[in-house]
């Protein structure tokens, strides 16, 4: 029986037609260190269309689903290896190397002498949202550094947070995105050192009239309150962006569309660069962690050991 499928490139934007099919690959098992033994893993896949894999990364073959469902690579691996359904991912500062996803969760070891990183996720429930495999937590409030913003009333209720590693910035929907830039200027306070803005970026600075940290420009700090008492917080290093020009921009846009079921805030990829995230589908949670100056996700180590 042949059941059609139809796969998509999330850098396009495109699909196409393709055939399911039964299908096995390759993947190192690991200690949180080093690769070790290779095993073989049992999975269905959709064939693409070759056209379909237009500006993927050199090299890439296809494209791995990450969602919280039954098809997605996460629930595959647990069934075919008899791992727990939970995967652990951290993303890597773009052009610094390779990043690392460890499916059935850590141990995860980022440097010689340092410690199992997985012992220093905080926790926040994931919400499952009917007919959407994503991943969602909620949020109680926003920050800079330790001042609330000021939100209208169920703004963060209406949608909640999402995490897309398909969005290369963060979004916010328009009544969460306005006060956020006002209040992020406003907290700054370097009108001095502002240019114009960049599209899509809605605010810029002269990079070489800010203050640059181990931990990114020194800019208030955006803090998701969660969930569980616990705070995602992104530094410098998250919430801002050099671009072309010697400009520094604040890495959030404006949703293009959204209403009131839409998320209130969306953190793409450059939200994620140096978190690890622990995707526990099982546990019905989300680990995550902001990795410390000295190390980054893409010190794992992939020299395969005996």
């Amino acid at each position: 029986n042949v059941c059609t499928a139809y796969p998509y490139n999330p850098v396009t934007g495109q699909c196409a037609a393709g055939n399911l099919a039964h299908t096995r690959f390759i993947a190192n098992t690991t200690n949180g260190k080093n690769p070790l033994i290779q095993v073989s893993v049992k999975a269905v896949a959709a064939c693409a269309p070759k056209k379909l894999l237009a500006r993927l990364p050199r090299g890439a073959t296809g494209v791995a689903g990450l969602a919280a469902s039954g098809l997605a690579l996460p629930a595959q691996v647990a069934s075919s290896q008899g791992v727990a359904g939970k995967f652990l991912l951290c993303l890597p500062r773009l052009g610094y190397g390779q990043g690392v996803a460890i499916f059935g969760g850590g141990p995860i070891y980022l440097g010689e002498g340092l410690p199992d990183f997985t012992t220093t996720l905080e926790y926040t429930p994931l919400v499952a949202k009917r007919d959407n495999p994503g991943y969602y937590v909620t949020a109680n409030a926003i920050a800079l550094d330790e001042a609330r913003l000021p939100l209208p009333r169920g703004a963060l209720a209406a949608g909640g947070v999402a995490l897309h590693t398909t969005v290369p910035f963060g979004q916010l929907r328009q009544d969460v995105f306005r006060p956020f830039v006002r209040e992020f200027e406003k907290g700054l306070n370097r009108s001095d050192a502002k240019v114009a803005a960049v599209a899509p970026f809605p605010l810029c600075y002269n990079a070489s009239m800010l203050w640059n940290t181990r931990i990114g420009y020194f800019v208030p700090a955006v803090r998701l309150m969660l969930a569980g008492g616990k705070n995602y917080t992104m530094t410098g290093t998250n919430s801002m962006v050099d671009v072309k020009g010697g400009k520094a921009c604040l890495a959030f846009v404006e949703m293009k569309s959204g209403d009131a079921g839409s998320p209130a805030v969306i953190l793409g990829g450059f939200q994620m660069e140096n978190m690890l995230l622990q995707f526990d589908s099982e546990k019905k949670r989300l680990g995550f962690a902001r990795l410390p100056f000295y190390t980054s996700c893409s010190n794992f180590n992939f020299t395969k050991t005996q």
